[in-house]
Formats: C-alpha cells, structure tokens, sequence
C-alpha cells in the first residue's frame, strides 16, 4: 500500500527544532543521522530567525520526500 504524504509548502512547515537528542555530528557525520540538519544548521540554530528555521524545514521535509518516492 502507498503511503499518501500531505501537501508540502512553506505555510505547512513550522520552526520547531527537529532534533531528537540522537546527534551523530558529534561522531563526525557532516549531516546528522538522526534530524538531517548539517552540522552549521545545528550549532547556528539558536541564533537563526524563524525564516531561516522554516527554510532548515522545509529542506529536510523535501528531503525525507524525496526518500519516500524512492523507497
């Protein structure tokens, strides 16, 4: 059965952190396993606008899209 993913824009996606308190950054991963921010978006992350958080969203939603059509 294919999984049907909700329309995706920029309106649907929120600042919230995506962390899940599993980084793998600090075991030298450019990119984190676990919430798929690099390591810059997550030591930026604090000092970033809401803007830019959405923008970190959007991009890490788009890419867990992507994974989904492929799989």
């Amino acid at each position: 059965m294919q999984q049907r993913l909700k329309p995706l824009s920029p309106a649907t996606v929120n600042a919230d952190t995506p962390c899940t308190g599993h980084c793998s950054t600090a075991l030298g991963d450019d990119v984190c396993r676990s919430c798929l921010r690099t390591f810059d978006e997550i030591t930026r992350w604090v000092e970033m606008n809401e803007e830019e958080r959405r923008a970190v969203n959007l991009r890490i939603a788009l890419t867990q899209c992507e994974t989904l059509r492929q799989a």
